[in-house]
């Protein structure tokens, strides 16, 4: 072999242990760190019967039963104005049941509302399974239930 090809296996070498052992000056990886954890509860999770809070996206709400009525505060910090809140519950056996909201109306941004909502007789506070908030045709979601204080 004439110099030349033998200078070119060399150089092929070279390149690939440094390829291989990371030399190449790029980024270095960071080193994961233990983050903290929380403990495991121990207990049974008690909730306060009848109570449920959706909270996402600016929307604070709570909704509060008694029989087949409750009241529901609504607070709105989305930056725009809220269409008209309805409600419904999915009963235990799967049925939706609509819920009238009294005097529904928008809401601005940065304001609080309190509304009356009944439901069918056939909701109860034992009878809930899901509690879902719309404003205007959206689904914005499900409550959830309240750890009792």
């Amino acid at each position: 072999m004439t110099a030349p090809r033998r200078f070119i296996p060399l150089v092929v070498l070279v390149v690939f242990a440094v390829a291989c052992t990371g030399s190449g000056g790029g980024t270095p990886t960071p080193t994961p760190t233990a983050s903290p954890t929380s403990p495991v509860p121990t207990g049974p999770v008690r909730f306060e019967p009848g109570h449920y809070r959706y909270d996402f996206g600016g929307v604070t709400a709570d909704i509060t039963f008694d029989g087949s009525s409750a009241t529901m505060d609504v607070k709105n910090a989305t930056g725009a104005e809220l269409d008209a809140p309805a409600v419904y519950v999915i009963d235990g056996t799967g049925t939706q049941r609509d819920g009238t909201v009294v005097d529904s109306t928008s809401i601005p941004d940065g304001q609080t509302a309190t509304f009356a909502v009944t439901f069918p007789d056939q909701v109860t506070k034992e009878s809930i399974g899901l509690v879902v908030l719309l404003f205007g045709d959206s689904n914005w979601g499900d409550f959830a239930p309240v750890p009792a204080a």
